[in-house]
């Protein structure tokens, strides 16, 4: 086969990749809507349509938690099909696994703006779409471990992460859907312990899948596989193995519970934290030791960057809002979304940026490709415009969070300033949407026309 033509394996990475945009883009759009409608005059014309955030968080929480799976399966797909192609029993299931989602994703915008939903907090669809989801994994489940099975020992940490993932995102699903079986919707705390242990390990699920990713690319790029076999490593995926199973715990102070159990939970979460901020040490002292090329890598080394230290930031806001006092005093505010929306943008997208940038060159190696689109000084000037975008709107969620929950402990009503939250948030928040999408079109070309991108002339 020629150098200048596209592989089997890489039109499916580059599909998977057009898919989490497309997730992504979704979760933008709605998102920024969900921003507006803080603002009376925009809620007013909204609730004219019958939308509210009723309807509008569900739809963000869904397909943004869609972006970063289909994120990792893009990355996870590269991987697989690297040095061998696909069979073509394997494309039949991987086409048939993308139109279970493709469905799903369809299903999902047909039925919750029209308030079609369980109620459910992450599962907010009906269980028909429920079972297109379940069956899509099960079918990249089976296409996975068909090809990493066989001599499963001794291989990289990444591969494991992976492993793991991949069935903790099965076995988590179908647990968050305890709630059809009779009875249990009668016992409310049982309930929300269920749905709140199948979240916290949903998240688990894609933390290990994204940290896998992060530690796949570092050691490709550096040409060292000395991160993915690191004893620092494997004791990541170790915590976060336990973090699975015991991370729901801190989540759920609200709820009757051992006090033994929320202090295993805060300690097992802060330490999985810890190992990570040492996994990107790791990374980026050998990144920075890398000898020069045609292929830099500058535009995934720079996420990379700004990921590990947004995670140093938020693992002393984790260490915080996870002390049982101060816990109690911003439950229920904008500080848990801060929290949320660094976690989830600010690491684990960075991260996934830093991926696809480094897909994007493998697949696309011609300098002028690397030079003009995917390592671009556009590209980095968008990165760093939708950092201090994002830095922006973190910091005003955590202001306004500490100031309502001081002032709810008080017994007073929140300060008159806060009274300009709405516009300033719908400022920043779309502000972070618009260098997104920006961000996403810059490398769209490669996505409409990479055979064109991938010819050599």
């Amino acid at each position: 086969m020629r150098g200048d033509t596209l592989k089997s394996g890489e039109r499916i990475t580059l599909v998977m990749i057009a898919c989490a945009f497309g997730c992504l883009l979704i979760s933008i759009s709605v998102g920024a809507l969900g921003a507006l409608y803080y603002i009376p005059f925009f809620a007013e014309i909204a609730q004219t349509f019958g939308l509210s955030l009723v309807e509008l968080r569900p739809l963000h929480t869904t397909f943004a938690s869609s972006w970063i799976f289909m994120a990792v399966v893009a990355c996870v797909m590269f991987f697989l099909f690297e040095r061998e192609g696909p069979t073509p029993a394997e494309k039949k299931r991987i086409k048939l696994q993308l139109v279970c989602w493709g469905l799903a994703g369809l299903g999902v915008l047909l039925t919750l703006p029209f308030g079609i939903t369980t109620g459910r907090e992450y599962l907010g669809f009906v269980p028909p779409i429920s079972l297109l989801i379940l069956i899509g994994w099960v079918l990249f489940a089976i296409t996975y471990f068909r090809r990493v099975g066989k001599g499963i020992f001794g291989r990289p940490v990444y591969v494991y992460m992976w492993s793991v993932g991949i069935l903790y995102f099965i076995y988590t699903f179908i647990e968050g859907h305890a709630y059809l079986l009779p009875g249990l919707e009668r016992n409310p705390i049982a309930d929300m312990q269920v749905q709140w242990k199948s979240c916290g390990t949903l998240v688990a699920a894609f933390n290990q899948m994204v940290y896998g990713s992060l530690i796949y690319v570092g050691s490709r790029m550096a040409n060292d596989e000395s991160p993915a076999h690191s004893k620092t490593s494997f004791a990541l995926f170790g915590v976060g193995l336990l973090n699975s199973f015991t991370n729901y715990a801190h989540h759920t102070y609200h709820l009757p519970q051992s006090h033994l159990v929320k202090w295993i939970a805060f300690g097992v979460s802060m330490l999985e934290i810890i190992l990570l901020v040492m996994v990107f040490h790791e990374i980026t002292k050998l990144l920075s030791r890398k000898s020069r090329s045609s292929l830099d890598f500058k535009t995934t080394v720079h996420f990379i960057e700004l990921s590990k230290c947004w995670n140093l930031c938020l693992l002393t806001l984790a260490l915080l809002i996870s002390v049982p006092p101060l816990n109690a005093l911003i439950h229920g505010t904008h500080v848990v979304m801060a929290h949320a929306m660094g976690s989830e943008l600010a690491i684990d997208s960075y991260i996934l940026f830093a991926v696809f940038a480094y897909l994007l060159a493998r697949i696309f190696p011609k300098r002028e490709v690397s030079e003009g689109l995917i390592d671009s000084a556009k590209v980095r000037y968008i990165a760093r415009r939708l950092n201090l975008s994002l830095v922006g709107l973190v910091l005003l969620l955590l202001v306004r969070g500490l100031a309502v929950g001081v002032t709810r402990y008080m017994d007073q009503r929140p300060p008159l300033w806060l009274d300009e939250f709405p516009y300033l948030f719908a400022l920043l928040g779309i502000s972070v949407g618009y260098f997104l999408v920006r961000l996403v079109l810059s490398w769209l070309p490669l996505l409409l026309r990479p055979d064109e991108h991938k010819r050599w002339a």
